[in-house]
């Protein structure tokens, strides 16, 4: 066949491929493989990919070394993807094997499989991996990974003889025992530097056109953060000897340090099997909108294409180097929800509080520390995105993880509203607007967990009957309560703090909390066994949105705003029913969701939403510290000369211009509202011009209190103990949450007794939730210096203005040793150069 006409084949066939659940605007890694002999069913060719390595060349530029790698060729028919072929990259037509690393790409109508790259020690790596790493690529100028439509050239069409061709497996797919390949030890360069200037590029090792139009500047610069081949990689550094000359360009990729990879659905691990400490674990994600409902136009804005968002696993004690690649038309930025941020205060991903936002094909290295240990969530941190689905999971794992003699396999759960339309441009216009006299929240159309509508969530488990369940409130606005119909639920965390057992038969979860509980099926309530009434394989999971906390009567209310849609409710269902299957079938309930369910022995209901009779794991060795200063707040929501309904804490409602939230004018003097100048680096380049006077005495409390510049910004002094009393005077419950620290929680109105029952020995979480028309006593410890957000987190409100800075000890942050690092200046300036063309335009 002539090399015409096999382009001409080519090229029909990169237009026919069709993928799906795929949106336009997703990348299109479309790749196919030259077929070598078109008459044989199954054959070999072979393919040419790229290492980076750590030779130099006369220029300084690293090399990059040329691997060959056989590539076997099947029918889509022979070859389904299923089985031990596991998605390692959702959402793209190149997936790899998590257990034998072989990478798969697949047309339409065919399959290649690669095998995995084995270094010198013996470890593994997927071809795919590396190349969404950036460690390796098809390209021969070992820059960006090409434009996938070209990537069909660098497979070549020769086949492959001799004695190293391994054997195709036929029954399993792939081949056999694998093709071992020293590539030196992979000790590569490290890809992970940040680059926020809009107008870098990647290096070349050809000669850049110096008359390119600015049309294709601008393509190459979309090109620069197209996602590669897999955006849900890691890799893992060991720590350096300290005796060990060190070399900060480059890293060990260890691949028996990975933590075992789990999906929020399905995972049945209890924990990693490595036994090093302290690893760097690095991880790229990629922001952009998908569209995962076939029937739906509402865009989800997403990390690396999916809905949630990657899971992000480490040890407690390890680093994690979290790549952002903001690939959407609009700022965006990351927030790690739970985690200390000790020495670390810029990586918070509080936009004008600790940083700039990530401008569109910009992009931000957060690099902390994973600690403490449990269970939380990342989320975006601007114009209300994460209620359109920017967020994911994280676990950081302790070593001898408590209770975990109680729980064979394990599940996440990620709750949260749906809304059919726009959080930021569509449904925040309509809610801070004077037509909405009541101040009334967008009230959501559907419940979602783990992106699936109610009964689409199925979970089997044919081999477990104890089951640990981590359950995430993720929601914008929504209150659960959760139960498991004939099971007790063993609550062991709360937040991120461990707790003896604690046995209760349902509980309510407000929105950022999460809540940790196992099951033993050898509990099961006697009437859902094969001698009872209910005789079933299957019960419900359920999710019961709390209906006092919506200000309509959300069950027969139609917003103004809504359409009729479908395949989404018109009506809310405040009910979210989740099938726990317990054979390997996905068997359904065999009794009504309706059916009254039969009471639990041996089980109580939690008296208040944040579960303060649960004890902590560990006992406070040391007595909790006694309070040496203290604020009250008063939470409020009024009318103002506008129009509009805002939050109030202490009768200011926060707003700054780096929040896209212009409610009052900027500061003439101290703190002012710049866009690119967060509070942190404020406290930095002026600690004694923030015009924020110091604490003191005052009515009502014989500590010193602590003193604000009447904006929202509040001065904390170095590790001062902080009692802080909430006074909600709304008629809704609020989940608080602090940045960067956990809290004692001392009491509520809900269970006022818990001051004197558990004095010394207090529940800390780092989301409160405020009964309604009541209060709140929570301490702290300002331990760490720099600007620290405390927040409604039910998303409107916040946007509305329920929310402060804590502003601790600016001179504690310059002994410190902190500096606006040059990084985050270009991320600055890069805002500014976006906005300036944006507005411009």
């Amino acid at each position: 066949m002539s090399e015409m006409k096999i382009s001409q084949q080519l090229e029909q066939l990169d237009e026919d491929d069709n993928v799906e659940n795929r949106s336009e605007r997703l990348p299109q890694l479309r790749s196919y493989v030259h077929r070598v002999r078109s008459s044989s069913s199954k054959s070999i060719g072979h393919m040419n990919t790229y290492i980076r390595s750590n030779n130099r060349r006369g220029s300084g530029r690293r090399s990059y070394q040329r691997l060959r790698f056989p590539v076997a060729r099947y029918s889509r028919r022979e070859m389904p993807l299923k089985g031990p072929f596991v998605s390692f990259m959702p959402g793209t037509p190149i997936v790899a094997d998590r257990s034998t690393k072989q990478t798969i790409i697949y047309s339409k109508t065919e399959v290649y499989i690669i095998p995995p790259l084995i270094n010198t020690y013996g470890n593994s790596y997927s071809i795919a991996e590396l190349i969404a790493s950036g460690d390796a690529s098809l390209d021969r100028s070992g820059g960006p990974p090409v434009n996938p439509i070209h990537m069909k050239r660098f497979f070549q069409r020769q086949s492959l003889t001799g004695p190293n061709i391994p054997m195709i497996n036929s029954k399993q797919g792939g081949f056999k025992g694998g093709v071992r390949t020293n590539s030196g030890s992979f000790l590569i360069s490290k890809p992970y530097e940040t680059r926020p200037n809009i107008d870098s590029k990647y290096e070349s090792e050809e000669k850049e056109d110096e008359k390119e139009s600015s049309q294709e500047q601008e393509q190459e610069q979309e090109n620069k953060y197209r996602p590669p081949s897999n955006v849900n990689n890691y890799y893992y550094k060991k720590p350096r000897n300290r005796y060990e000359a060190s070399n900060s360009n480059s890293f060990e990729i260890e691949g028996n340090n990975r933590p075992h990879q789990t999906t929020t659905q399905t995972s049945t691990s209890r924990g990693m099997n490595t036994t090093t400490n302290g690893v760097e674990i690095h991880l790229t994600l990629y922001i952009d909108i998908i569209y995962p409902y076939g029937r739906s136009n509402k865009a989800i804005i997403s990390a690396n294409y999916s809905f949630p968002g990657p899971l992000i696993e480490a040890y407690e004690g390890d680093t994690l180097v979290i790549r952002v690649i903001n690939l959407l038309d609009v700022p965006t930025t990351m927030h790690w929800h739970g985690i200390y941020q000790t020495n670390t205060p810029d990586m918070d991903g509080a936009v004008g509080i600790t940083q700039c936002a990530i401008p569109p094909k910009n992009e931000m290295i957060y690099k902390f520390i994973a600690e403490p240990a449990g269970t939380t969530w990342y989320h975006g941190h601007l114009l209300e995105q994460y209620t359109d689905g920017l967020y994911g999971p994280i676990i950081i794992r302790q070593r001898h993880e408590p209770n975990q003699d109680k729980y064979d396999s394990e599940q996440t759960l990620m709750v949260a509203d749906w809304y059919n339309l726009q959080a930021h441009t569509q449904l925040l216009p309509w809610y801070l607007n004077p037509n909405n006299t009541d101040g009334n929240e967008p009230s959501p159309d559907a419940i979602v967990v783990n992106g699936k509508f109610t009964q689409a969530l199925s979970i089997s488990l044919s081999k477990s009957s104890r089951i640990l369940f981590r359950i995430i409130n993720t929601a914008a606005f929504s209150m659960y309560n959760v139960s498991i119909d004939g099971l007790p639920l063993h609550i062991i965390a709360l937040d991120q703090m461990a707790t003896l057992p604690y046995t209760v038969n349902c509980f309510y979860i407000n929105v950022a909390q999460r809540v940790l509980f196992y099951i033993d099926l050898s509990e099961l309530n006697s009437e859902y066994t094969a001698s009872g009434t209910l005789s079933t394989s299957a019960v419900y999971i359920r999710f019961q949105a709390m209906l006092s906390m919506y200000p309509v009567d959300i069950v027969n209310y139609i917003p103004p705003y809504e359409k009729q849609r479908y395949p989404y409710p018109t009506f809310f269902n405040p009910l979210y029913l989740a099938i726990l299957s317990f054979n390997d079938t996905n068997s359904i309930p065999s009794y009504s969701a309706s059916e009254t369910t039969p009471a639990l022995q041996n089980t109580v209901t939690p008296i208040d939403t944040n579960i303060l009779a649960a004890r902590p794991f560990y006992q406070n060795t040391n007595e909790i510290p006694k309070a040496t200063y203290y604020l009250s707040l008063v939470i409020a929501f009024q009318t103002s000369a506008n129009g509009i309904n805002y939050a109030y804490l202490n009768n200011v409602t926060y707003s700054s211009d780096a929040n896209y939230m212009h409610m009052r004018p900027a500061p003439r003097r101290g703190i002012t509202s710049d866009e690119y100048a967060p509070l942190l680096y404020q406290m930095v380049t002026k600690p004694n011009n923030l015009n924020i006077p110091s604490p003191r005495i005052e009515s009502g409390s014989l500590l010193p209190t602590i003193q604000s510049d009447g904006y929202g910004h509040y001065l904390v002094p170095y590790q001062a103990v902080v009692d802080i009393y909430l006074n909600n005077t709304d008629d809704g419950e609020h989940p608080f949450h602090l940045h960067g620290h956990k809290f004692w929680i001392i009491a509520t109105s809900d269970y006022p007794d818990a001051e004197f029952l558990y004095a010394g020995d207090y529940i800390q979480r780092d989301t409160i939730s405020i009964p309604a028309s009541g209060w709140a006593k929570i301490r702290y410890v300002a331990d760490k210096p720099g600007a620290w957000f405390f927040h409604c987190h039910i998303e409107w409100h916040m946007s509305a203005g329920l929310a402060l800075a804590f502003i601790t000890s600016p001179q504690q942050l310059l002994a410190e040793g902190y500096t606006i690092s040059s990084d985050e200046q270009k991320l600055c300036q890069a805002l500014r150069k976006f906005n300036k063309k944006h507005n411009s335009e």
